[in-house]
């Protein structure tokens, strides 16, 4: 009998470095070293995952006045965005990234040289869908790289987009409309670059594959919220405002595990799984909250809209294996994201959450 995977819940590391709530985090590729966040303070920070002094054998909090390493600052800061960014992606060779918000264009930044220097200057190195009659039309909400020198991006004007880097043409390479509402999320699975899956506010999720031109759609509960996909491509995580998050099968569409498990009776309480009693039961129904694989994709991570919890899942038991108290007054921890360890390279796993307060907590 296989043992059940714990809930991450060592604090590595506290970011402080924002003034205002945190809607976008990506750690570089490749189970890197660094983060990116986006917030609503309209600018995107570059910081390490850990500490450079951290050791895994002391404590992360000895003399970090109880901030986990007290790495907050950032090592880069990117500043051109006019709106809130949404969402960040990081290409593959950790050169690049692309970040969206409610600018309606694609930002493209050189990660050694968009940043803000001490001299003021700094910028994108594109700006996709710009000045264009062919770009989104509203807020662009979600952004994801496409194999080799595609960006796909999602927004309020229920399209897709594709963008190829490598040319100047100020028009999509594709755009894909069946949507009947926004496109709140997309991804595209590593295995497949033909292949992006978008997720709409009108309840469905649609899987395009561009190589054939084909699409299949899927009908949710209720409206998609977030995207998270396997490795192997063939599950995706789907965050719905049904308070439920469920991993699909993509060759099917049925729905292998719900998260968490439909209480019956419904209980407006659940055990915590960690020993700490009864916590209020999960609650998705209006805010856009990111979930994610974790741990080999054995659990599922998400905040929740009641507190300021981020709760964990066993994929394979649907069963709640506990939750760490990000933010103990209460504010809403909208994104969690993962990052794989890598034993070759010493590195072991973490995940990060950030929220309404503007701060990003890295647990390992």
């Amino acid at each position: 009998m296989s043992q059940q995977p714990k809930l991450p819940s060592a604090l590595v590391n506290t970011l402080t470095s924002h003034t205002g709530p945190i809607n976008a985090i990506a750690f570089s590729s490749q189970g890197g070293t660094y983060i990116l966040t986006g917030s609503s303070d309209r600018q995107i920070h570059l910081s390490r995952t850990e500490p450079p002094s951290n050791s895994y054998g002391r404590d992360a909090n000895a003399g970090s006045g109880g901030g986990g390493g007290g790495g907050g600052g950032a090592i880069q800061k990117y500043a051109a965005h006019g709106y809130p960014v949404l969402d960040i992606a990081v290409a593959q060779d950790n050169r690049t990234f692309a970040s969206v918000g409610g600018d309606r264009s694609v930002f493209l930044w050189d990660v050694a040289s968009g940043g803000v220097g001490a001299d003021g200057k700094g910028g994108t190195l594109r700006r996709l869908g710009s000045n264009t009659s062919h770009g989104h039309t509203s807020r662009i909400n979600c952004v994801a790289f496409a194999g080799d020198g595609v960006v796909v991006s999602g927004g309020d004007d229920t399209t897709v987009r594709l963008w190829d880097l490598k040319s100047r043409d100020a028009k999509p390479l594709m755009v894909l409309d069946e949507a009947k509402d926004g496109i709140s999320s997309v991804v595209v699975p590593e295995i497949a670059g033909y292949e992006i899956v978008a997720g709409s506010v009108d309840g469905r999720l649609r899987s395009y594959d561009v190589r054939m031109g084909r699409v299949t759609a899927d009908v949710m509960p209720g409206p998609v919220t977030s995207l998270d996909v396997s490795r192997d491509a063939r599950t995706v995580l789907v965050g719905c405002l049904d308070g439920r998050i469920r991993m699909m099968d993509r060759t099917d569409g049925t729905c292998l595990r719900a998260f968490p498990p439909p209480p019956s009776p419904p209980d407006p309480l659940e055990g915590n799984g960690n020993g700490e009693g009864m916590i209020p039961y999960y609650k998705n129904d209006s805010l856009r909250l990111k979930s994610c694989f974790a741990i080999n994709e054995s659990l599922v991570l998400s905040g929740s809209e009641n507190d300021g919890r981020v709760r964990g899942w066993d994929v394979l038991s649907g069963k709640s294996v506990g939750s760490v108290d990000v933010n103990s007054s209460g504010k809403v921890v909208s994104v969690v994201r993962w990052r794989e360890g890598s034993q070759a390279q010493g590195r072991q796993g973490l995940w990060a959450g950030g929220g309404a307060e503007g701060i990003v907590k890295i647990y390992s």
